[in-house]
């Protein structure tokens, strides 16, 4: 998901204002809250679905706006049609996010392109089709913006995980067809995916999803079980103990889905942003832009 430039050292924090200022202030730098924003910064901030609130979620256009607001990855949902195309949207139907009705797996990609993925959003984005997993890649690419990073989250139904049998190979090919394995973070509530993806490609980045009514009762354990490079539990999960135990073990923690200012802050004031790696998911990348450069 792998290198990146290095990263400034380790932060105590002493107090939310103290953190913040030391997410935006370690080496003199900090965040201008405007697209095209390319300084690095401690605190990683992924748009979720590209940034849902702000686009169609998982749409080319939520992308683009992930990448004018200078996210450092752009979080994304992965599908297989029929006929073995790799797709980017959230669900297995079509139902919500689109005009049109059906699953997936069942259809061929050109009946899948076949419905408006813009219009329920906005009658703006009125023509926005679901993406390839080829055509992201290759949007980010001729964008010459080479800092960003992808997540890529392969989806799995709860009652068929492990289908289709060949998902981690079809990423993969088309990674290396493009040149993006280094430059992805795979993640999946389905852990034993992560292990395949890493025996297959040691050099994709791989992070672990959870969520449910309960937190895992050992997040570091389960991290080192499937061999992930970091660890992203519902924002419900996280407290100030989870981090201290995570961050003590060495592991990044990036949270899903924080959308309010007062939450950003709360995660903030625990430390998240204090290890590198550590990441937001939001729907709002700007948001998050906006609270960092207003509390220098």
């Amino acid at each position: 998901m792998r290198s990146r430039s290095p990263r400034p050292a380790r932060l105590r924090v002493i107090g939310l204002s103290c953190c913040i200022l030391g997410v935006l202030g370690r080496q003199g730098t900090g965040v201008a809250a405007t697209p095209t924003e390319k300084t690095p910064r401690p605190l990683e901030i992924h748009a979720h679905r590209g940034g849902a609130g702000l686009a169609p979620e998982n749409t080319l256009a939520a992308f683009r706006k992930g990448m004018e607001w200078g996210a450092d990855a752009l979080e994304m949902d992965l599908h297989v049609t029929r006929d073995g195309k790799v797709v980017v949207i959230h669900d297995e139907r079509l139902d919500r996010s689109t005009d049109g009705r059906g699953n997936v797996a069942d259809l061929t990609l050109a009946e899948v392109r076949r419905w408006d993925a813009g219009v329920k959003f906005s009658p703006a984005f009125r023509g926005e089709r679901i993406p390839t997993l080829r055509e992201v890649l290759e949007l980010v690419k001729a964008s010459g913006n080479t800092r960003i990073r992808l997540d890529l989250e392969l989806k799995y139904a709860p009652d068929r995980p492990g289908q289709p049998e060949d998902f981690e190979e079809r990423v993969l090919e088309l990674l290396r067809q493009i040149g993006f394995v280094e430059r992805v973070n795979v993640i999946s509530f389905h852990h034993p995916s992560l292990f395949k993806i890493k025996a297959l490609e040691p050099k994709v980045r791989t992070g672990l999803l959870a969520g449910g009514q309960q937190a895992p009762l050992d997040p570091v354990a389960l991290v080192r079980q499937y061999q992930a490079d970091y660890y992203s539990p519902s924002v419900r999960h996280v407290t100030a103990g989870v981090v201290a135990i995570v961050h003590r073990a060495g592991v990044p923690i990036v949270p899903w889905t924080v959308n309010e200012e007062a939450e950003m802050r709360r995660l903030i004031g625990l430390g998240i942003g204090t290890l590198a790696g550590d990441a937001i998911v939001t729907d709002y990348p700007d948001r998050l832009l906006t609270l960092l450069k207003a509390s220098r």
